[in-house]
């Protein structure tokens, strides 16, 4: 029946495939046409563009944080958990490829200022953006104290993650609503972005 268990809801089999096929499907909405640079020289933002995207990526910070900490708590959820991680580090880059503004106006570990790539705020220690090759599988001896993998703990953290991204597609839809069109697309597709985050996770969540 297609990866679809008791009363409807998704088997096991069909929420593992998410870091490769929904993820993947999710990353893809943040980076159509969205990640142009501005052109050296090229005047700054509006204010209105500049408070919009330096509000777009606390919210993407914020988020990054939230999947650090669930990460090294519950090393079982890590392939998908960090597959949307890196999702956000890639929103990060994107915003600050947009707006450079933000490599100097944001805090450290936020980006630098000549590429797509984005640092990633403090971790927890051993946490992980997602399993390294060669690395112990999840759940393993090398689970961090205070780990808890238990149904329970897995689908409240997943729920709590589900609620976070649907505040952030929530901001990111009111920084839209403020930008002008150069950064107003950008936003729309963090916004799509967050929300497919949330399906995702809720999902998972209910697969149990």
């Amino acid at each position: 029946m297609g990866g679809v268990g008791v009363r409807g809801a998704p088997s096991r089999r069909a929420v593992l495939a998410l870091p490769a096929a929904g993820v993947a499907a999710a990353g893809l909405v943040t980076t159509a046409g969205c990640t142009e640079s501005r052109p050296a020289g090229a005047p700054a933002p509006p204010p209105v563009d500049l408070a919009a995207a330096r509000a777009a990526a606390r919210t993407e910070r914020d988020l990054l944080v939230d999947y650090d900490a669930a990460i090294a708590r519950h090393p079982a959820l890590a392939a998908l958990l960090g597959g949307l991680r890196a999702h956000h580090a890639q929103h990060l880059a994107a915003l600050t490829t947009q707006v450079p503004a933000l490599a100097t106006a944001t805090p450290d570990g936020v980006a630098s200022g000549g590429g797509p790539s984005v640092s990633a705020p403090a971790t927890p220690s051993g946490a992980a953006t997602a399993p390294a090759a060669g690395a112990s599988p999840p759940g393993s001896a090398g689970a961090q104290p205070g780990a808890d993998d238990s149904p329970a703990a897995r689908a409240s953290a997943l729920a709590e993650l589900a609620t976070a991204e649907r505040t952030a597609a929530d901001e990111h839809r009111a920084s839209c609503l403020t930008a002008t069109g150069g950064l107003a697309p950008l936003l729309a597709s963090l916004r799509a972005a967050e929300s497919c985050h949330a399906d995702l996770l809720s999902l998972a969540g209910s697969a149990g």
